[in-house]
């Protein structure tokens, strides 16, 4: 017979009953209740801190960089700052109290730490503090390093005039005629111990750049600042201005014109008479020709140059040396040199003089003896320097034949001639050989 009434299940059955039994009494011990309300609590202390926008934390920033400002405030005051901010504290480390809602947006560079050389008062060492541009965010709490001590100087200006200097060789047949900078003048401002030694902005022109294929020209050089000595100086405390404007170089412009070599008339180049009795031999220049700069059909017209003002050698006796200008002509723009060096050589002049019935004498005969010649005198030419010849005298001459050692006989004898204290000449004899004849007593 069937049973009608449900299967009772077993108590106490199933699987994982030894596990069920073991949670069900962790989940009922104290310990338990008291994490899961501690738990239960810190989630929602947290979500009301999360919802509340107003609370504030402290947030750290390493390595934000600074900047300098007040720079042209300070100028304007007559200071500069000798030191390199940036150098001395390239960036800080801040603490800064920032709120809940922020906290995760805000950076070390929304505070811009700075600082502000408009705080200098007066020259010398002085001590900044860091400034902050924004502190929206929250407040600083702290700075490291929050100061710096820097060093100040005057801050002038002076304007020192620009010097052009040459380098290179010119291009051979041409000359610069003129140049100019622009500006002649420039401002140099910075610290006083700096400007103060700064003599002059030098701009160096390369010749050899020219060309003929730019006659007029405008040319942009670099500047650099030199002292009294020609020592560069170099420093970025200084600043170059034109019209305010800051500039590092300058306008050249230049002006070329042809150039040949003309020959110089050497006999132009010297004067008046020398002294009676002296000649002028010969005149020496110190060039043939010089350089030459004008126009191309100047140029093309100029055959010689000349002077105006000659050397004199009026009653000169000996050589005479000097400089002559040369003369300067219509539409020559140069000439180098602009003098040259002369000398004209004076010598005596060479004369010739004939003295006739100079008389012969025999000289050299032996006391036993007796000469006679042929002839007695003769007529005789020289030929030497003005004053010695032109002042001779028959009494001066000395013409003689030497019979010394010889034995009586006929001789064909040469005819000697001697003049005291003569200087160089020359002679000739209407008769350089006579005969004597040689007899014993």
């Amino acid at each position: 017979m069937m049973n009608s009434r449900p299967t009772r299940k077993p108590e106490n059955r199933g699987p994982f009953l030894k596990l069920r039994k073991m949670v069900a009494k962790v989940i009922g011990s104290k310990p338990f209740l008291i994490a899961a309300s501690l738990l239960a609590a810190i989630i929602c202390w947290s979500a009301l801190v999360a919802s509340d926008g107003t609370l504030t934390r402290q947030k750290v920033f390493a390595n934000v960089a600074v900047s300098v400002t007040g720079e042209a405030t300070l100028k304007s005051r007559g200071y500069i700052v000798m030191d390199d901010i940036t150098e001395l504290v390239p960036a800080v480390k801040m603490t800064v109290e920032v709120t809940q809602a922020n906290y995760n947006r805000v950076s070390g560079t929304a505070y811009n730490p700075h600082f502000d050389l408009s705080q200098i008062k007066s020259e010398g060492k002085n001590e900044l503090s860091i400034t902050y541009s924004s502190q929206i965010y929250g407040p600083v709490v702290s700075c490291e390093p929050s100061t710096v001590t820097v060093n100040v100087e005057r801050y002038i200006t002076r304007r020192v005039p620009v010097v052009l200097e040459m380098a290179g060789v010119m291009p051979e047949g041409l000359y610069l005629d003129s140049y100019k900078t622009d500006p002649t003048t420039l401002s140099i401002s910075g610290p006083q111990s700096l400007v103060s030694s700064v003599a002059r902005v030098v701009a160096r022109l390369d010749q050899s750049t020219l060309s003929e294929t730019r006659m007029a020209d405008k040319t942009a050089l670099d500047i650099e600042l030199q002292d009294s000595n020609g020592n560069a100086i170099v420093s970025d405390k200084l600043e170059v201005t034109n019209q305010s404007v800051i500039t590092s170089s300058v306008t050249v412009e230049t002006e070329l014109v042809p150039m040949r070599q003309v020959p110089l008339r050497a006999s132009a180049f010297v004067s008046g008479e020398p002294a009676e009795g002296y000649e002028l031999t010969g005149i020496e220049l110190a060039e043939e020709t010089v350089p030459v700069a004008a126009r191309q059909e100047v140029l093309d017209a100029l055959t010689e140059l000349t002077t105006d003002s000659p050397l004199d050698i009026t009653g000169a006796t000996d050589d005479v040396s000097g400089y002559v200008r040369l003369r300067r002509q219509t539409g020559v723009e140069n000439t180098l040199p602009t003098e040259i060096g002369v000398t004209a050589h004076i010598a005596e002049k060479q004369i010739e003089r004939t003295i006739r019935q100079v008389p012969i004498q025999i000289e050299g005969l032996a006391d036993d003896k007796i000469a006679n010649a042929e002839m007695g005198k003769t007529t005789i030419q020289l030929t030497g320097g003005y004053g010695f010849i032109g002042a001779l005298s028959t009494e001066d001459i000395r013409l003689f034949v030497d019979v010394s050692g010889l034995e009586a006989g006929t001789y064909n004898l040469p005819v000697q001639v001697h003049i005291d204290n003569a200087p160089e000449f020359t002679c000739a004899l209407a008769s350089p050989q006579i005969s004597v004849v040689i007899r014993n007593k």
